[in-house]
């Protein structure tokens, strides 16, 4: 039996990965800073004996047996907070040397969650040039970049199977209706029937993956054998989308009382950030399924459940791409 350690492991990512892991027959321990029992998806899982729970930091080192680490850890609620750059730069790059550490120990295969932001470029300047300034997005740029260095060093220096996966916007069930994705807070004010906020004119073009396609693609790569792995594989989605069509969409499915407002554009932010897709579809042969549209109707008749629960989750791990 496969042991498979899921470092963020009660985030959107984490929480699907975990699930489809188990029913394939694996023994997974979910580490993360947040309860299992607070996400709804992960209620089925409670009672099946190859599932475990660590509450653990991903900063700290860690003592686990297993053959399979999946690093999803990253810190999401800096969208409400960005006033703790250290927490974001701790939890990548102390993170990645935990995991890379644990992986050389129980000579284990790694896969690592980075952002599919890193390497883009805008107006012709790169995101190494371009994110100079404090900002949360900046600073998360930063801090992935890093960690895919110490990726690359430890591959290097002492052999550690690893392999990361540039992970671009990523939706579906399981979220928290407060994360600050883009798709879950159209929803959420949609829901509230209140202006649904976007920056500038609305039309930075994005691409949009269901959470169960990346997932797939994130099982095929961690399976790839070493001598065909490469370093690092775009996941995310191919269709592109303006974030006014977007939230005008939300709108209709919703039934929604919403406005568009528009405000001031963010200075850094891209025009288009569509992931590159050739080198994923002939590694791993793999490409998304699930339409925009079946996506976003699961994503909004599930946060229509959510709001009637009576609290909502604390801060916790999950992927922010």
């Amino acid at each position: 039996m496969t042991r498979v350690s899921i470092f963020g492991g009660t985030g959107l990512i984490g929480t699907h990965l975990t699930l489809r892991l188990l029913a394939q027959g694996a023994k997974v321990t979910c580490i993360d800073i947040r309860e299992p029992d607070l996400s709804p998806l992960l209620a089925e899982a409670a009672g099946n004996p190859d599932f475990e729970f660590i509450r653990h930091n991903v900063t700290r080192p860690l003592k686990i047996e297993c053959d399979r680490i999946y690093n999803l850890a990253s810190p999401s609620y800096m969208h409400h907070d960005p006033s703790q750059p250290v927490t974001t730069l701790q939890t990548n790059i102390l993170g990645s040397i935990r995991t890379l550490d644990l992986a050389r120990r129980n000579r284990a295969r790694l896969l690592f969650a980075s952002s599919g932001d890193i390497y883009l470029t805008h107006n012709g300047i790169s995101s190494l040039e371009r994110h100079r300034d404090d900002s949360f997005y900046s600073i998360l740029s930063e801090a992935k970049r890093s960690a895919e260095a110490l990726h690359r060093a430890y591959i290097r220096q002492y052999g550690v199977d690893a392999r990361v996966a540039r992970i671009y916007n990523t939706y579906g069930t399981g979220a928290q209706i407060d994360d600050g994705r883009v798709v879950t807070s159209i929803i959420r004010h949609a829901l509230d029937n209140s202006d649904i906020m976007i920056n500038g004119a609305g039309d930075r073009i994005r691409t949009l993956c269901w959470v169960g396609d990346t997932v797939e693609a994130l099982m095929r790569l961690m399976e790839l054998d070493a001598s065909k792995a490469p370093f690092a594989l775009n996941i995310g989605g191919y269709h592109e989308i303006t974030i006014e069509q977007l939230a005008a969409t939300v709108i209709r499915l919703t039934g929604s009382r919403s406005r568009i407002v528009t405000g001031d554009p963010r200075s850094n932010d891209m025009r288009r950030k569509v992931p590159d897709l050739q080198l994923t579809r002939r590694t791993i042969d793999w490409q998304p399924t699930v339409s925009l549209g079946e996506g976003l109707a699961m994503t909004i008749e599930y946060m229509r459940r959510e709001y009637v629960r009576e609290h909502v989750a604390p801060p916790t791990w999950v992927e922010t791409c």
